[in-house]
């Protein structure tokens, strides 16, 4: 009864994962790393992180795949730029947060959730039609690593840091963010993953850990994000901007909160 339990536990973060990457950007690793040390009494955060990269990337090339057709395909050339300086910052970033406390490591992950629920709720995105969009080759690839950085020490894949700044920037409208940013997913998480693999591992004793990751949460937890993509994908089409911003803001800060609280008292 147990294993079906911790089964269905993986299939339901499973399901909120596709939604939030396919209609947020957000690769869902703020749903993930959070869930897999709560429902999961072996798992560090850093083990946790690892494992949410690894299931991230399966995640946004999956979303990717399904997305980048039509109106919503985003130019291969800033893909490429991004991608370029997130991976160097990825892996940099899980190679140095792989060696510090599990303290600091949650601090860091509360600190990203706060910045972008803070910036939900007060900061409109920036409106950004296909006419307008700019190519900033430079400048990309300084957003691509800073993305790097917040998806390889936090294990969010990056997306809540890169859809501001490319949108700030204009190198993307806002109909083709989200699919920009699951394409940037890829080689970001990746890299991090890659970083987490090579790290000593931490979850000692627990099956299917390699270096600071688990294998064997991604089959279930990939199963449930691509069953509730089309959700994700829907909602993506019908959210106002407005809306979005306050489910991603209320989400955010809910989880921070929960997170802190242990630390705190």
């Amino acid at each position: 009864m147990e294993v079906l339990l911790i089964a269905a536990q993986k299939f339901l973060v499973g399901t909120g994962v596709g939604v939030m990457s396919a209609a947020l950007g957000v690769g869902g690793g703020v749903l993930m790393v959070p869930a897999f040390m709560w429902f999961l009494a072996d798992m560090d955060i850093n083990t946790a992180k690892g494992s949410s990269l690894f299931v991230i990337t399966m995640v946004a090339a999956f979303n990717t795949w399904r997305m980048h057709r039509g109106d919503m395909r985003s130019p291969r050339d800033i893909i490429v730029l991004l991608s370029v300086g997130s991976v160097i910052g990825s892996f940099l970033a899980s190679l140095a947060t792989s060696r510090m406390p599990d303290t600091v490591v949650t601090w860091i992950f509360i600190g990203l959730l706060v910045f972008a629920g803070m910036r939900s709720f007060l900061l409109a995105p920036r409106v950004v039609p296909e006419g307008e969009v700019r190519k900033r080759r430079s400048l990309s690839i300084l957003v691509g690593f800073v993305t790097g950085i917040a998806a390889g020490s936090t294990g969010t894949g990056g997306g809540a840091i890169l859809v501001p700044f490319a949108l700030w920037m204009g190198i993307v409208s806002n109909e083709r963010v989200v699919a920009l940013s699951n394409a940037v997913m890829i080689s970001t998480c990746a890299a991090g993953t890659l970083g987490h693999f090579l790290s000593e591992p931490t979850a000692v004793g627990m099956t299917w850990t390699y270096g600071m990751v688990n294998v064997s949460l991604a089959p279930l937890v990939f199963l449930g994000a691509v069953a509730a993509a089309p959700v994700g994908r829907a909602l993506n089409r019908r959210l106002s901007l407005k809306r979005r911003r306050l489910v991603m803001g209320f989400m955010l800060v809910s989880i921070a909160v929960k997170l802190a609280y242990p630390l705190l008292t």
